[in-house]
């Protein structure tokens, strides 16, 4: 998908842009490492429609931080995460409910901006996902159907877009906690989308809700 992959280029160019500009404020080096996990509502975006009711799941994984940077009361820093989830669609009840479980390691690189004090935090996290696709399973297959997307697995296996995240962090003694909501749009399809094929579209959108624990390791 070409146009998919400008928009990654061009994002992260003014990343960098950002990045190098924000070197003149003041140098931090805080690198924090932990959990996380929460609760998500999927679904794919169909070219031909399908109707769908929604796909609720979880995820859950790996963090890790490093702020390096106070430039106008601003913390600025890089994120990267790893971790697994289960996305999928679920169909309209009333054509049969037809599920797709789909489960993925998923890997976002965020620019991380922060501003607050040393006990409240408001967070920003925007960046690119991408994920490898690791199993599939159908529920509430029909006997009979003659749905392409009943009848077909994934043609790709590797999946990538831009997530964004809005969120608070409460630090503490014990640890920082950090409360997220976060939206993924995907830019690649997870069926082949040429001329012959039977979907121009079919990617990820998910809406999801997270909580983070970091510990510090270097304040």
């Amino acid at each position: 998908m070409i146009m998919g992959k400008k928009v990654i280029l061009t994002y992260l160019l003014l990343l960098f842009a950002v990045f190098s500009y924000a070197q003149i404020g003041e140098l931090r080096n805080n690198l924090s490492i932990g959990v996380n996990g929460g609760a998500l509502y999927n679904k794919v975006d169909y070219t031909p429609r399908v109707g769908q009711d929604g796909y609720y799941s979880y995820q859950f994984g790996g963090t890790i931080r490093y702020i390096s940077e106070k430039y106008m009361g601003l913390l600025c820093g890089v994120q990267m995460e790893a971790n697994f989830v289960d996305k999928g669609w679920r169909e309209e009840k009333d054509k049969g409910g037809f599920r797709r479980s789909m489960s993925y390691v998923e890997i976002p690189f965020f620019a991380n901006i922060a501003y607050g004090n040393d006990r409240v935090r408001g967070v920003l996290n925007l960046g690119p996902q991408f994920s490898f696709l690791l199993s599939e399973r159908d529920f509430n297959k029909p006997a009979s159907s003659d749905a392409y997307n009943h009848n077909h697995y994934a043609d790709k296996k590797f999946d990538y877009g831009i997530t964004g995240g809005l969120g608070v962090e409460l630090r503490s003694l014990i640890g920082n906690f950090i409360l997220e909501g976060r939206y993924y749009f995907g830019l690649s399809d997870i069926y082949n989308n040429g001329k012959t094929d039977y979907y121009a579209r079919s990617a990820h959108n998910t809406i999801s809700l997270k909580l983070t624990y970091l510990f510090d390791l270097i304040k």
